[in-house]
């Protein structure tokens, strides 16, 4: 049985104004994002999203200017692979035609701003998608703007998504995702079945595979419930759903395919309970009312007013999916307190994907969502005509929101007391702001549900305080969290001066002195990263290899370092010079730089191949004091070496991100050993053709030579990616072609029945 679509309405001028409000209280709220005067400018926080995620997208477009994909990045981890981290998001479509973009402008580099406006444009489009949501769901036009508000301006939505730029385009979806589904399983048709691919194809592709767990779950259920709400058969509902998700991997497998690859073979492909279980502190509920008590960021609050609705809304009990909302926010908040609080656990033994993320208080996104939702069910109950039942609530809910404003004064009196009697610092002063501002809230709150109750007529007016004292409320709280003066991304470092003037090719090890990925900003190549995804492979070398190897071998010229001298963590010295010093030994942020004696060669001919078939006896080859990457190489099956004859050479005559080039004299059989990350899809090609290539030294490459000249290319073709882009070209062409088909054949039959009535 399929009913008709109730939830769709005709839209008119007046969701035209309320989506006009909605974009003047967000031009409002981030106005200092695009003031032209540079004192009141302001942009995000120095962080993941300047050090990461901008870094990222610099580079991309980098990539492309000079004619390549991005498939590969070299100066980070030594090397690791690009477009598989899904974080880079290359495969959203917004990513995409913003960087084409910039690129058909012929701009010389990827403007910070518009990764600002990227960011900005997201949450905008959250709060219209949540208002399109809740047009079906309240049937009340000032209600489903209110409840937009509180979810655009909440403190989840303006707090750290929007630095961890992935959590907040994935998280974008969500609301687009549940009205597709609730429209799906209540009516079948198939507009909505391409909205709910769509959704959750889009949610994939941008980048963050944690968020989209928390969007695909809730979904699911929707689709579920309103399935069963609208007594559809079920066999035809879920194989509807099954080829829903079947087309959403198909659609999004040139990411799928390289990310599943590299999360194999990366640092998070095992993570224990420990890390997984993390979360939200159970404490942190005490920011529903009042913020910055626990911790700086504030992912439940949505305001006082919100909760007073919530309440009302649930209470009234007018519809059943108020239900569902309030289930899906208590859900949310067990699951983001991770195992602080019991019920993790069975997500975690008994549902697919819970195990393989950490950082639990992500699911904040739920419980901001769903109580967003539920205030929009409270502000049509009280925008509406209210029952005798509903009036009695409101004006309890009015004296309960005075008394608590006097005390929330008195506490605020209390503070600023003691604060003055003992000499409390800037916690104290925190604490009392926030409270203050708590206050004015219930004050708010309390007067709102007063006047409608004094003037039951007056409903819009009602509706009206509600939404102005939330904005207050949420401006207020939440506009400065993640905000900076106007700033480059990367300040001018005195530290960098005298490398960044070193044009050859080396490596810089960054002892945490510096911003992260600093030296990939500026087109050098760095030991390490701060991505979340790290080569596993890799990352155990660096733990376990003696450093005087890795610097050897990875051609580390420059060190930037709190030690007070040129010695490894053995306790080695080597050779090289002091070139900058700031601070003295003992200070936080006394930084030394160093230059290695090392010239920085990243290419060895050796001779000597040592063989180790575990790790243990890898490394402690590695760890023999006369071990020399530049002469010996561990690998895990042997190969025919000679010992040398004469003069030998090696040099690099191309480096790029997707490939290397070099030029070999070897007077006998040897191995070329290039100190870059072994990754499946690399290829080795020695005098234009196939060769094999090998681990060498636990996470780099190798390649067998006989004696004589070669020309020894490595080029990286990833199977997955291209696989994957095959699989997704496909999928859209079949997808496109039955949606194509579908059409003509009901448009056939309409001209049938017409013919017919004719």
């Amino acid at each position: 049985m399929v009913v008709k679509n109730e939830g769709t309405l005709k839209w008119n001028k007046r969701d035209a104004l309320a989506i006009a409000i909605l974009i003047i209280l967000w031009v409002l709220f981030f106005w200092r994002f695009f003031t032209l005067n540079p004192v009141n400018r302001v942009t995000f926080a120095r962080g993941d999203f300047t050090y990461q995620f901008y870094t990222f997208r610099a580079f991309a477009f980098r990539e492309l200017r000079a004619g390549r994909i991005p498939l590969w990045i070299p100066c980070t981890f030594c090397g690791a692979p690009f477009l598989a981290d899904s974080q880079t998001a290359l495969a959203y479509p917004p990513v995409t035609l913003s960087l084409l973009t910039a690129l058909g402008l012929g701009l010389k580099e990827f403007p910070l701003r518009w990764l600002e406006m990227e960011a900005l444009l997201h949450i905008l489009g959250a709060g219209v998608f949540t208002y399109g949501l809740l047009r079906g769901e309240v049937r009340n036009r000032l209600a489903a703007l209110l409840g937009a508000v509180v979810y655009t301006f909440s403190g989840y939505l303006t707090g750290y998504p929007a630095l961890q730029l992935a959590v907040l385009e994935s998280g974008f979806w969500l609301p687009f995702g549940l009205w597709a589904a609730r429209e799906l399983g209540r009516t079948g048709r198939t507009r909505y079945f391409v909205a709910l691919v769509s959704a959750l194809t889009l949610n994939v592709l941008a980048g963050h595979p944690h968020t989209f767990l928390f969007c695909f779950y809730p979904t699911l259920a929707y689709y579920v419930y309103h399935v069963w709400r609208a007594r559809r058969r079920w066999l035809p509902a879920l194989i509807q759903l099954a080829l829903a998700i079947a087309l959403t991997v198909g659609l999004s497998a040139i990411q799928l395919l390289p990310t599943l690859e590299y999360s194999r073979l990366c640092t998070r492909s095992s993570i224990p309970y420990e890390l997984s279980a993390t979360g939200l502190p159970p404490q942190d509920i005490a920011q529903f009312a009042v913020t910055g008590l626990v911790s700086f960021w504030q992912p439940l609050y949505v305001g006082i007013m919100p909760l007073v609705l919530g309440w009302l809304g649930l209470a009234a009990g007018r519809r059943r999916d108020v239900l569902f909302w309030f289930g899906l926010a208590v859900a949310g908040l067990i699951l983001s307190c991770g195992g602080n609080l019991f019920g993790y656990d069975l997500a975690y033994l008994f549902l697919p994907g819970f195990a393989l993320f950490r950082g639990q208080e992500h699911f904040a996104i739920l419980v901001s969502f769903a109580l967003s939702v539920l205030a929009a069910y409270g502000a049509e109950v009280l925008a509406g005509i209210m029952r005798r039942r509903d009036r009695v609530r409101l004006r309890r809910a009015a004296w309960l929101m005075g008394a608590l404003a006097l005390v929330a004064f008195i506490f605020v009196i209390q503070v600023e007391i003691l604060r003055n009697l003992a000499g409390a610092g800037e916690a104290a002063a925190k604490v009392s702001g926030r409270l203050a501002i708590t206050t004015l809230a219930l004050l708010g709150s309390g007067f709102t549900l007063a006047s409608r109750r004094r003037f039951p007529r007056r409903r819009l007016i009602a509706g009206g305080l509600a939404i102005a004292v939330i904005v207050f409320d949420l401006f207020s709280n939440n506009r400065g969290l993640n905000i900076a003066p106007q700033q480059a991304p990367y300040p001018e470092l005195p530290a960098l001066e005298a490398i960044l003037a070193d044009e050859g090719l080396y490596r810089i090890q960054d002892d945490y002195r510096l911003p992260g990925h600093v030296a990939c900003y500026f087109g050098k190549q760095e030991v390490q990263g701060i991505s979340p995804y790290k080569p596993a492979r890799y990352m155990q070398f660096l733990d376990r290899a003696p450093e005087a190897v890795r610097w050897k071998l990875l051609g580390v010229r420059y060190l930037v370092s709190w030690r007070g001298g040129l010695v490894t963590r053995e306790g080695v010295s080597v050779a090289g010079e002091q070139i900058y010093k700031k601070g003295e030994v003992g200070d936080p942020d006394v930084t030394f730089v160093y230059r290695l004696a090392n010239d920085g060669q990243r290419a060895f001919l050796v001779h000597d191949v040592r063989l180790a078939q575990d790790d243990d006896t890898l490394y402690a080859i590695l760890g023999e004091p006369d071990f020399d990457p530049a002469r010996s190489v561990v690998l895990k099956e042997e190969v025919p070496v000679e010992a040398p004859q004469g003069e030998e050479s090696v040099r690099i005559t191309r480096y790029t991100s997707s490939q290397v080039k070099l030029e070999a004299t070897l007077s006998s059989a040897g191995v070329l050993v290039l100190g870059d990350s072994f990754y499946p899809g690399w290829r080795a090609y020695v005098d234009g053709r196939p060769a094999p290539i090998y681990e060498a030294n636990g996470a780099f490459r190798a390649v067998p030579l006989d004696a004589g000249q070669h020309t020894v290319l490595f080029r990286f073709e990833p199977l997955s990616v291209y696989l994957g882009a095959g699989i997704s070209a496909l999928t859209l062409l079949v997808f496109a072609s039955g949606l194509v088909a579908l059409a003509i054949r009901q448009r056939t039959r309409q001209r049938g029945e017409q013919r017919g009535k004719g």
